[in-house]
């Protein structure tokens, strides 16, 4: 871009030094078209540029000193046509000249084209690959004096009567991307131009954009201001800005869309202060209003007030051409506002404040971009949001019922895990960002949460949400996760807690569902590697504690249950009156350890009324396979009355292995492990031959004692014989 200010700032002062140039010949009467080969000439010597003027010279003398050259052709040596004039005009009064005044008739510049052109390489047209010795001896041998007559001068007044550029034309072109965007039919005018009063002008134009030869966008701008200049305090004034952009393109989807902006703007470069003023914009339904002041430009202090009047989004999104965004609430996302004031410290664009209203509810904050170093600060708090009302609508897709496999067909195995990236590491590594978020109630997929704290922070490659908090149903969740990208293998840590959820309320909530209740209590603190799901699961490691207490098993007697199924098993008869619908337990509670993505739990356990029951095994994420084993044990027959729980059963543990792969028909994956009777009858068969070793030892020792008795008898009863 500087190289392109210089090549616009060199085209204007090879235009003046033909000027000059000019006046000079004619001040000496010669025909100024004899020279041209000798103009050309110096504009490659001493400015290094192929300048071919094919067109007449014309002058005049006194009292306006003008010139006018036609058909003027400039490139650097050894590269592409750069640019082209078809006429420049400009005339000066020499007694107001002399006074130090500068007044003009008007200034005329026609058919200017520019053609720019980077090459894959990255060579440009607009730059010499050599810097002409000429140039290199003039600057190292400008004497003293003369860097004192190129210090800045007093301005002077300017009268021009108007200025005219007609039919400009800038096209530039990236080969190394096949981009071109094209600058065409570029006109200004002005009325008198004059220093200390404001003057009109007017500018528009077209431009589009082309990829590959294909157009993208297209847009058509026209604008007007009256514009003020005080040289001599450096103040530059524009009042009344009128500006309208007219957009079309592929992002617009065929629209047409209006971009109208109005301003007022000051500029006062000595004391390095900008403001604009009365700032409109407007867009399709989007209005937006404010005022703003920058001060001191190396260091910019920045303040004012922005405000977008409440509109209706998915308006919006119709006239840009993008799709409707569809939610279960028809009437969601149509009142949308925001407003901001801003000030803040150097170096940065601080929103002291922020109101955003989005619908029924209301974030308020703050936030702060640091110029700098780019970070980001962000404090924003709501109030409440039901997100459910901008879930998309339920719809009935008959496509993914079909696509849905028959009952008891078999499944293919599953696929194996995406490796596909999952996180934008490059965004990661470069985001700077200090954020606490806040939301009062919130409510999704018909849970109820409340007091939403997220606290995130993100500096060279390490974000770490230290919170991620909530309390719903009498609970609550925390989390906290660090995610490390600053070396080339992403690592995530996480560590969750919760405490006390009531997961019958928890059910109902979210689908009307009163089967379970209990307080929900777990802990895990899991680690992860990589960056694609493939990575995550083969890598998982960590521990993970899960408790639940007072809880209930409503619709289903689980012991009674148990009952009636060995009852039919043994062939023993059911009665099918039960004593409740409702399993209790006091605890239910299992730990994991994670490694390598292989989920190991040993003991599962959980108090049942009447019964208990455990589990043990394996889940194997990376290999999709299952090998778990439960056992229930009825521990006490409380089902006497109701249920004629075989005796030979009680105390035995009754085994369900589960085992297979994902893909496995769940009603094959888990079968009883029939043993259990053999075990019972066994148990059953030692427990008869005991009693029954118990009743003979019984009766051996009631036949012992009774023949103790009689032999103790008979000797006291010659005891008492002999004496």
């Amino acid at each position: 871009m500087k190289g392109l200010l210089k090549l616009v700032a060199g085209l204007g002062v090879l235009v003046i030094v033909l000027i000059v140039a000019g006046g000079a010949i004619l001040g000496a009467f010669f025909d100024p078209n004899e020279y041209k080969p000798e103009i050309e000439k110096v504009a490659l010597e001493k400015g290094g540029i192929e300048l071919k003027i094919n067109g007449d010279i014309g002058w005049s003398v006194f009292p306006w000193l003008g010139l006018e050259v036609n058909k003027i052709d400039v490139k650097f040596p050894g590269k592409g046509d750069l640019a082209s004039l078809n006429k420049a005009q400009l005339s000066v009064r020499i007694p107001a000249l002399i006074s130090g005044n500068v007044e003009m008739q008007s200034i005329v510049v026609d058919g200017l084209q520019l053609n720019l052109v980077k090459e894959k390489n990255g060579a440009t047209n607009w730059v010499a690959d050599v810097k002409s010795t000429a140039s290199n001896d003039s600057e190292e041998n400008t004497p003293p004096e003369a860097a004192s007559e190129n210090a800045p001068s007093p301005a002077i007044a300017l009268n021009i009567d108007s200025i005219q550029i007609s039919n400009g034309n800038i096209n530039y072109l990236d080969k190394s991307t096949d981009t071109e965007a094209l600058l065409s039919d570029f006109n200004m005018s002005s009325g008198q131009v004059v220093t200390n009063a404001f003057f009109p002008a007017e500018l528009s134009f077209n431009a589009t954009q082309r990829v590959k030869g294909e157009e993208q966008i297209k847009a058509t701008a026209n604008l007007s201001a009256e514009f003020f200049l005080d040289l001599d305090n450096q103040l530059y004034k524009i009042k009344d800005l009128d500006s309208k952009f007219n957009l079309s393109g592929k992002p617009l989807a065929g629209k047409s869309l209006e971009i109208a902006t109005s301003a007022n703007i000051e500029a006062n470069l000595a004391k390095q202060q900008l403001t604009l003023s009365d700032l409109t914009l407007s867009l399709a339904n989007l209005k937006a209003t404010g005022n703003l002041a920058v001060n001191n430009f190396v260091a910019p202090v920045i303040s004012g007030k922005l405000s977008v009047a409440s509109f209706d989004l998915n308006t919006l999104l119709s006239a840009i051409g993008q799709a409707a965004v569809k939610t279960t609430d028809p009437d969601a996302l149509t009142a949308i506002s925001f407003n901001t004031e801003l000030a803040g410290p150097a170096n940065t664009i601080t929103a002291k404040t922020i109101s955003l209203t989005l619908d029924d509810t209301t974030f308020k904050g703050s936030a702060a971009f640091n110029l700098a170093n780019s970070n980001i600060s962000l404090n924003l708090q709501g109030d409440k949001l039901d997100a459910d009302r901008y879930m998309p609508p339920a719809t009935t897709n008959k496509a993914a019922a079909s696509s849905t496999p028959a009952k008891g067909s078999t499944q293919a195995s599953a696929a194996p895990y995406s490796k596909d990236a999952i996180l934008p590491i490059d965004a990661l590594r470069a985001l700077a960002l200090d954020s606490n978020i806040g939301l009062t109630a919130l409510h999704v997929a018909n849970l109820d949460v409340s007091d939403i704290v997220v606290n995130v922070s993100a500096h060279g490659g390490l974000i770490k949400a230290s919170k991620i908090d909530a309390n719903l149903y009498s609970g609550s969740v925390k989390n906290n996760v660090t995610v490390d990208v600053r070396n080339k293998t992403p690592v995530i840590t996480s560590q969750k807690t919760i405490s006390g959820i009531q997961v019958g309320d928890m059910l109902k909530a979210m689908a009307d569902v009163d089967q379970l209740t209990g307080a929900l209590h777990s802990q895990s603190n899991l680690t992860l590697r990589g960056n694609s799901v493939h990575d995550f699961v083969n890598s998982v490691t960590g521990t993970a504690n899960v408790k639940m207490t007072d809880g209930e098993l409503h619709g289903i007697d689980m012991a009674q249950t148990v009952c009636q199924g060995l009852n039919n098993i043994s062939s023993l008869g059911v009665n099918t009156q039960e004593v409740d619908k409702s399993t209790p337990f006091a605890n239910m509670g299992a730990s994991t350890n994670i490694k390598n993505g292989v989920v190991s739990n040993q003991d599962l356990k959980a108090a049942l009324d009447a019964m208990s029951l455990s589990g043990k095994g394996t889940v194997n994420l990376p290999k999709q396979l299952l090998d778990y084993r439960l056992g229930f044990m009825v521990e006490k027959n409380l089902f006497k009355e109701t249920c004629s729980f075989p005796d030979k059963l009680e105390g035995v543990e009754i085994p369900i292995d589960c085992k297979g792969s994902f893909s496995t028909d769940p009603t094959k994956l888990c079968k009883p492990d029939f043993s259990f009777i053999s075990d019972a009858m066994k148990k059953q068969v030692k427990e008869k031959v005991d009693a029954k070793k118990a009743e003979v030892k019984e009766k051996v020792d009631a036949k012992k004692d009774e023949a103790k008795a009689k032999l103790k008898d008979k000797l006291d009863s010659k005891l008492k014989g002999l004496f």
